[in-house]
């Protein structure tokens, strides 16, 4: 019988050492390869590709004088040393009457909206928008909703209700008392003629 030890490769190293070399190599290549990639991608920069629009369309803007007639005109004021109006027939709602104590809706501002570019550019000569407001009891209007437009689609409606932020009504009045209410009244678009 032959005595000898256990078995060794790689010249009388123990193979347990050889694993853990290899492990260690293997370990720093990582460690090497991650700072390698973390050092490029710090030092790169990253450039969006720069894209430029060219549109050779012209913008204008139509401004074309708008008529709004309020839906119901004012009672008319009795003149000093005539005799008093009835307040049978102005407390009549039928008629359309308002009764006495109370002054209605009158405008200081008139809105003016801009003839709507979409409709200029089908050539739309006329539009009409009514439109029902909350006249408040501050003299702006508030929470409007367009009741019909003819002809939809064509911005009238929109160009109406834009014009609304900077109009002002001397608001109704119920015994000298300023007071919210609501009025309709219908904004009508006309395309000046060409001259």
């Amino acid at each position: 019988m032959t005595a000898g030890g256990p078995d060794t490769s790689g010249g009388g190293r123990p193979r347990g050492v050889v694993d853990v070399v290899f492990w260690l190599l293997a370990v720093a290549l990582l460690f090497g390869l991650a700072a390698a990639i973390a050092w490029t991608l710090s030092n790169t920069s990253f450039k969006l590709r720069e894209v430029t629009y060219e549109d050779d369309t012209v913008d204008f803007d139509v401004r074309i004088p708008v008529a709004v007639e309020p839906a119901a005109p004012p009672p008319e004021p009795v003149p000093p040393g005539s005799a008093a109006p009835d307040l049978a027939s102005l407390e009549t709602p039928s008629t359309g009457g308002v009764p006495a104590g109370v002054a209605p809706t009158k405008w200081v501002r008139q809105p003016a909206p801009l003839y709507p570019t979409l409709a200029a550019s089908r050539g739309i000569a006329q539009g009409d928008v009514a439109l029902s407001c909350e006249a408040l009891a501050s003299g702006e209007l508030g929470a409007c909703e367009i009741l019909r437009e003819t002809p939809s689609g064509a911005g009238f409606g929109e160009a109406a209700l834009a014009s609304m932020r900077e109009a002002r009504v001397q608001p109704r009045t119920i015994d000298g008392f300023r007071t919210d209410s609501r009025i309709a009244f219908t904004v009508r678009f006309r395309m000046a003629p060409e001259p």
